[in-house]
């Protein structure tokens, strides 16, 4: 009769226990998750810093390790950056996926290699047309992927169109002017009122892109431009 008292107490003692555990574990796991967070977010800014053109809104990820664990060490065998709000000369808004590999943190920030995916939405390719030719009206504007053009819906009630086509040099891209017709008749390109460049990178872009980046193939899609990068070694 007098253990039965300890029997009882036992099991409340071995809950307790458990539920010590518990809470230990929920707060290491949280604290651990507010450091990733903030680990994140200091590799988010410095990537930032790097390539401004990136825009504000960047995220990072690291394929499933802790950005954490790379920022102690000061190197990330991987790193994944993706953006909606790029920008490269006029054209803005552009979407961004890019893999980082070998990633130095330390003082002096680095890639080993890198690749990028970057598009460009018609709406993207609109609104740099409107700003290479401010006194023209620009309309819709659409792709025709099997001839590897944009067209674009220009002037009064869209009676011309003008048709660009994306170029492919010295690792950098560019829209050439390939056609302007109006009322169905060619139309000198001039007849724009663009600046000389003006459907390129624009006054002021940097002549390389962030990363050693540099583009490899361009492709017209029914959403826009498609455009494959590729960096080796590179400072940040």
């Amino acid at each position: 009769m007098k253990r039965r008292p300890t029997k009882f107490r036992a099991v409340p003692r071995r809950h307790r226990a458990r539920t010590v555990t518990a809470v230990v574990v929920l707060v290491a796991v949280l604290a651990a998750g507010g450091a990733e967070f903030t680990a994140r977010a200091l590799v988010r800014d410095r990537i930032a810093e790097a390539a401004p053109a990136l825009g504000d809104d960047v995220t990072v990820g690291s394929d499933g390790d802790w950005v954490l664990w790379g920022l102690l060490r000061g190197r990330l065998p991987r790193l994944d950056v993706s953006s909606d709000d790029a920008r490269a000369g006029r054209l803005d808004h552009l979407r961004v996926r890019a893999r980082l590999d070998d990633v130095r943190l330390g003082g002096k920030t680095g890639v080993g290699a890198s690749h990028a995916r970057v598009t460009a939405p018609t709406e993207s390719v609109a609104a740099a047309i409107r700003a290479a030719a401010p006194s023209v009206r620009v309309g819709a504007v659409t792709t025709d992927p099997a001839r590897g053009t944009v067209l674009a819906s220009v002037g009064p009630g869209g009676a011309g169109q003008l048709t660009l086509r994306p170029v492919l040099a010295d690792g950098r891209v560019t829209l050439a002017v390939d056609g302007l017709t109006l009322f169905g008749r060619p139309v000198p390109a001039d007849r724009l009122g663009a600046d000389d460049g003006a459907l390129g990178a624009g006054p002021g872009a940097p002549k390389e892109y962030p990363l050693g980046l540099k583009a490899t193939s361009v492709r017209v899609e029914p959403d826009g431009l498609h455009v494959d990068l590729t960096g080796g070694p590179a400072r940040a």
